[in-house]
C-alpha cells in the first residue's frame, strides 16, 4: 500500500515537473517570437532610416547639380549680353563711319560740280538754248547725282519756261523731292502742293501725296500727315504708294 502511495506521489511530482517544464518552454518560445518581432521592427526602421539618408544625399546631389547648371546659364547669358552689346557698338561705329563717308563724298561731288559749273558756260544760258526734254534730262541727271541745289535751279527754270510741257508735272515732283532730300521740308510741302493743284491728273500724284505726308511728319504736323496717308490709301489702294501709306500710318499716333 505504501509503495503504491509512493509510486502515485512520484507520478504526481513527475507530472507536475513535466507541466512546469512545459510552461517554461512555452514562455521561452513566446519570448523568442516577441524578440524576433522586435528585431524585425528595429531592422525595418534601420533600413528605412538608411533609405531616407540615401535619398537625402541624392537630393543634395541634385540641388548641387541644379545650382551648377544655373550658374553656368547665368554666366552664358552674361557673356551673350556682352557680345550683343559689343556688336551693337561696332554697328553704331560702322554706321557713323559710313554716314561720314557719304557726307564727305557728297561734299566732294558738289565741289566737283561747282568747279565744272565755273569752268563751263552759265547753266542758265545752256538751259535756255536747249529744248524742254534736254533741260529736263539735265536737271534730272543732277538730281540723281545728288546735286540738289543745281537741280533745284534747273527744275525751277524749266517750270518757268515750260509749264505746259508733258514733263512739267514730273519736274515739279522732282523739285519737291530735291527739297525733301535736303530736309527743307516746308519747301518740299509747297512744291508737292503745287503739283497737286496744277497737275491733279498727273501720274506723280500718289507719290506727291505720300511724300507730302512724310514731309509733314518731319515737321510734326501729325494731323495733316494722317489725312494725306489716308487719302493715298483710299484713292490708290492697289498702288505701291497705297501699301507704303498703310505701313506708315500704323506707326503714326492719332492726334487728340
Amino acid at each position: 500500500m505504501i509503495s503504491y502511495i509512493r509510486m502515485a506521489a512520484a507520478w504526481c511530482l513527475l507530472f507536475a515537473a513535466g507541466c512546469g517544464a512545459q510552461g517554461s518552454v512555452t514562455d521561452l518560445k513566446n519570448d523568442t517570437i516577441h524578440l524576433r518581432a522586435q528585431m524585425q521592427v528595429l531592422q525595418d526602421r534601420v533600413a528605412t532610416r538608411a533609405d531616407v539618408d540615401s535619398l537625402l544625399r541624392y537630393v543634395g546631389h541634385l540641388e548641387r547639380l541644379v545650382k551648377e547648371q544655373t550658374d553656368i546659364l547665368w554666366s552664358m547669358r552674361a557673356d551673350l549680353s556682352q557680345q550683343i552689346s559689343t556688336i551693337d557698338e561696332r554697328q553704331q561705329v560702322m554706321e557713323t563711319r559710313i554716314s561720314e563717308s557719304n557726307r564727305q563724298f557728297s561734299n566732294l561731288s558738289q565741289r566737283v560740280e561747282g568747279v565744272k559749273a565755273r569752268l563751263s558756260p552759265s547753266p542758265g544760258d545752256t538751259i535756255r538754248s536747249a529744248d524742254p526734254e534736254a533741260m529736263y534730262n539735265a536737271a534730272l541727271a543732277d538730281y540723281q547725282r545728288g546735286n540738289y541745289e543745281l537741280a533745284i535751279r534747273q527744275f525751277t527754270q524749266f517750270m518757268q519756261l515750260h509749264p505746259s510741257s508733258g514733263l512739267a508735272d514730273d519736274a515739279q515732283y522732282w523739285l519737291g523731292d530735291c527739297y525733301y532730300n535736303q530736309k527743307q521740308h516746308n519747301q518740299a510741302i509747297g512744291a508737292f502742293e503745287q503739283l497737286l493743284i496744277n497737275y491733279p491728273k498727273s501720274n506723280k500724284t500718289p507719290a506727291a501725296l505720300l511724300r507730302s505726308a512724310f514731309a509733314r511728319l518731319a515737321v510734326n504736323d501729325t494731323k495733316n500727315a494722317r489725312l494725306y496717308l489716308e487719302r493715298v490709301i483710299a484713292e490708290y489702294p492697289a498702288a505701291e504708294e497705297g501699301s507704303l501709306a498703310r505701313m506708315r500710318l500704323e506707326t503714326v499716333p492719332k492726334s487728340k
